[in-house]
């Protein structure tokens, strides 16, 4: 997979763990809210690691 497709799944994963967050807010399910912002989280460092290591192989 490209590097750029794989950085826009990463954004689209995160802006939909985001949403349902926000959802489970406003419907005061604290467990679903908590879940999802736990998910947003993990791909946010999903999309860190990949990035530093997509630079560092780079520059190799």
């Amino acid at each position: 997979m490209e590097n750029e497709k794989m950085i826009e799944l990463l954004d689209k994963l995160i802006e939909r763990s985001e949403k349902w967050s926000k959802d489970a807010e406003k419907r005061k399910d604290l467990n679903s809210s908590i879940f999802y912002e736990g998910q947003t989280k993990a791909f946010e460092e999903v999309k860190r690691v990949f990035k530093r290591n997509t630079a560092n192989y780079l520059h190799l």
